[in-house]
Formats: structure tokens, C-alpha cells, sequence
């Protein structure tokens, strides 16, 4: 994207848009990024135990279900509120329009708070997981200033997908089972062709099919490969990382069975 007319100031609320190619960015892997990420894994144990230790049920009004409903509201308020400044500023263009895989977990998380269901639980222990600690690592939104509102948001929205896959699966709420699986392959079956092409015609770059994130393993990749040539393997190591995450919950619900019976 080509840097824009930057105003005469920035402030905690400028539009995002604004900060690229500004040069007052946080960046990938700076002392600001992984003070960031640090506090952000450990919010996300916090929440984890705390919803662990509230009695077990979703009924409608019960301290669980409750919990859900703030942790699976405020991501989706947050992104709203950016939404509306970028909308102020004039600069709400198809490529900052809430549609990546991110985006949709939010509402996986809204969705399930409102009305527990497999096909939002399995989308977020799995593609909300994995796509929100790829996004806390890499930060997509690095050339924002530490403290400004696009880059709190992008740290608290995606640690609270994670903490909110983390609860509903450690907590015992969803069950985990690889016949489940299909069911977050059957979202990316669909949403992988139609953003492909979304992005071919309006210069966008959701899941990031037109280029990998900067400073992402997939530049490599992207190198040797080209695109779409790269695609296929992204795709394909994307869902196969659901497999590694699976495979920490067991072993962490495993290592809880033994110490209780011990």
C-alpha cells in the first residue's frame, strides 16, 4: 500500500491507514513488540485459569457462560470502534474492511458465547488459535506507534481469540476430537477461493493469499514459489498446524488427568 497524506499530528486515535510508511512504527521483533507479546500470553494464562475455576456449564447466566459473553464481545467492539475512525477519516478502503480469518473467529466468538455450537468452537480451538498467535507474533500492524489505538487493539483482540479458544477447550466446554476437524477445513474450502479472487480485483490481501506477512517464514516460500505457487503449501501448513495445537491440548488435559490422580 502506498503511503497516504499524513496529518499534521498523530494521536491515540488516528486511523491506522495513516501510520504506514509514517516511520513511527513499533516493529517486528523490537523490545516494544515482545513486551507486548510477553503481556499478552500472560493475560491469556489469567483468563484460561480463571475460567477454569468457575463451576463447569454454559447454562444462560452461569459465571462461565457470562465470561464468554464479555471475552467474545469486546474484540468484536473493538474492531467496530477502528472501523468507525477509519470511516471519520475517510480511508475505510476494501483492504482494512473486517474480513480476514481473524476477523471472522471474532464473530465465531460471539457467535459462541451467544449460542455454543461445534462448528464456532472447532473454527476458533483451530483457525482462531492459529491464526491469532501467527498474527501476535508477526504483527501485521507494526508500523503503528507502540501506544495507539490500532496497535493495543491488535494485540488485546487476537490474545483474546486464543484465551477464548483456550477456555472453551481446557475448560472442558468443547470437546476435542479429530472428527471434528472437517468442519474448520469446510471454512477455509470456502473462504480460500472467494478471497483469492476478492483480492485479485480489489488489491487486498486477506489470509494473506496475494503475499505472506512481512517478516513471516512464508517470504521464503513466496521467493522459491511465487504465487500462486506458494498458496497451496501456506494452505496447507495453515491446516496442519491445527494438528500441533490439538496435540498441546492433549497433552496438557492428559498431564491435568495424571496430577489429579495421582
Amino acid at each position: 500500500m502506498q503511503a497516504m497524506e499524513q496529518p499534521a499530528e498523530f494521536w491515540f486515535f488516528t486511523a491506522q491507514p495513516f501510520y504506514d510508511g509514517a516511520g513511527v512504527g513499533f516493529g517486528i521483533g523490537s523490545p516494544v513488540h515482545l513486551a507486548y507479546f510477553a503481556v499478552s500470553v500472560l493475560a491469556i494464562c489469567l483468563l484460561v485459569k480463571v475460567f477454569e475455576r468457575l463451576p463447569k456449564g454454559l447454562d444462560w447466566g452461569s459465571p462461565r457462560r457470562k465470561m464468554l459473553l464479555v471475552v467474545g464481545t469486546i474484540p468484536v467492539t473493538l474492531v467496530c470502534i477502528n472501523d468507525l475512525i477509519m470511516c471519520a477519516a475517510g480511508v475505510f478502503s476494501p483492504q482494512w474492511w473486517p474480513l480476514h480469518v481473524c476477523n471472522f473467529s471474532e464473530l465465531f466468538l460471539l457467535i459462541y458465547a451467544l449460542r455454543p455450537n461445534k462448528f464456532c468452537g472447532e473454527c476458533i480451538v483451530t483457525i482462531g488459535i492459529v491464526g491469532a498467535s501467527c498474527a501476535l507474533a508477526f504483527a501485521n500492524w507494526w508500523y503503528c506507534p507502540a501506544w495507539s489505538y490500532p496497535a493495543v487493539v491488535g494485540f488485546v483482540e487476537h490474545a483474546l481469540i486464543i484465551a477464548f479458544g483456550l477456555m472453551i477447550s481446557l475448560g472442558g466446554e468443547h470437546e476435542l476430537s479429530l472428527r471434528n476437524i472437517w468442519r474448520p477445513l469446510v471454512f477455509l474450502g470456502v473462504y480460500a477461493p472467494v478471497f483469492y479472487a476478492f483480492n485479485k480485483v480489489h488489491d487486498t490481501n486477506f489470509l494473506f493469499l496475494n503475499g505472506p506477512a512481512a517478516g513471516s517464514p512464508m517470504e521464503a516460500a513466496a521467493d522459491v514459489l511465487g504465487n500462486p505457487g506458494y498458496v497451496p503449501v501456506f494452505l496447507a501448513l495453515f491446516a496442519a498446524s491445527w494438528l500441533v495445537v490439538y496435540g498441546l491440548l492433549y497433552a496438557r488435559k492428559r498431564w491435568i488427568a495424571h496430577n489429579s490422580n495421582a
